[in-house]
């Protein structure tokens, strides 16, 4: 398990700094030099605000998957945390600190923790698909291309047929499980148990208020990242339609969620958004230098932040007052 961790990290690693070498050959410091000249700042000010209360819902999307039981406060310190591990560290392990988190909280069930990470991680790669899908006929990369970019289509209604799948089957699998765990060694039945609660947990989106609150609490999560990114374009100098850069703004964030993306995505976010920019028209050595400007402007959003997070630890939550008695 540990070699294979380790040839993982080692092939993401290789693959950053090969793609990184093509990103670096690929830029024109001259395109560089002149998006300091048009950028306006002001506009980064307010990407920053925008990502910040995509945050606040992310952190509320958590709560609720997690029965409500989690303050809000905690939890944003929770997805602040996990961004800043998932952008800087390999193999997403950012998520391995919100398991951890949310289990320090004694609050949530192992399998009801486990369950909340994977439906929300569900949502946001439909939520990532579905809005630059929206965006795309409004983008040039549609008029120059036409449908060979059916396949985003296929691949967003591929994910989205999954995930109602898995979702409708989630609670006879949890049953299964559960009758399985009895009379078995003890280690294979916390193991069988673990996935029953998981898959419990799942089942929960079956009623239509959950999984409507929590559908529109990852809809606007995403509707705010995407015009944070725009946003940010602007501010770095780059101005182009909101269809251009939401269709753009998408591969880099589909990128972010494999598990190869790592030491603050160097390369593969400039490669991978530098590519969309081109498809939407912008010359490559300018979309490269776009992507580069991007990059630097979102990895100081990402930790700014981090104080954030160190004030909520420094003030605590007050705890709940006992009802009075009659």
């Amino acid at each position: 398990m540990k070699s294979r961790r380790l040839l993982s990290w080692v092939l993401g690693v290789g693959a950053s700094l090969v793609v990184g070498a093509v990103v670096v050959s690929s830029l024109s410091w001259k395109d560089i030099a002149s998006l300091g000249a048009t950028a306006q700042p002001g506009y980064l000010v307010l990407g920053l605000g925008t990502y910040f209360l995509a945050n606040v819902l992310r952190a509320r999307r958590f709560r609720a998957l997690t029965g409500d039981q989690i303050p809000t406060r905690l939890m944003l310190r929770t997805v602040i945390i996990q961004n800043i591990f998932n952008t800087f560290l390999p193999l997403r392990a950012g998520e391995v600190s919100y398991l951890y988190m949310v289990h320090r909280s004694g609050l949530v069930k192992a399998g009801d923790n486990v369950g909340s990470l994977l439906g929300a991680r569900a949502l946001d790669l439909l939520a990532a698909l579905a809005l630059p899908l929206a965006a795309l006929p409004l983008s040039h990369a549609w008029s120059a291309q036409g449908h060979p970019f059916m396949w985003f289509a296929i691949v967003a209604a591929t994910a989205a047929l999954g995930f109602g799948l898995a979702i409708w089957r989630a609670e006879p699998l949890a049953r299964f499980l559960a009758g399985q765990a009895q009379n078995r060694r003890p280690w294979l039945n916390r193991v069988l148990s673990l996935g029953s609660d998981m898959l419990g947990s799942l089942a929960q989106l079956r009623r239509a208020t959950l999984l409507g609150r929590v559908s529109g609490l990852t809809l606007g999560c995403w509707c705010l990242v995407y015009f944070s990114g725009y946003l940010n374009l602007l501010g770095v100098g780059i101005r182009v339609p909101i269809g251009d850069a939401v269709f753009a703004y998408s591969f880099p964030t589909i990128a972010s969620m494999t598990p190869f993306y790592m030491l603050g995505g160097f390369g593969v976010y400039e490669g991978s958004f530098g590519a969309g920019l081109h498809l939407a028209g912008v010359p490559l050595s300018r979309a490269m230098a776009s992507g580069l400007a991007l990059h630097v402007a979102e990895l100081v959003f990402v930790l700014s932040l981090a104080p954030v997070a160190l004030l909520i630890r420094a003030y605590p939550a007050a705890p709940p007052q006992p009802e009075p008695t009659p």
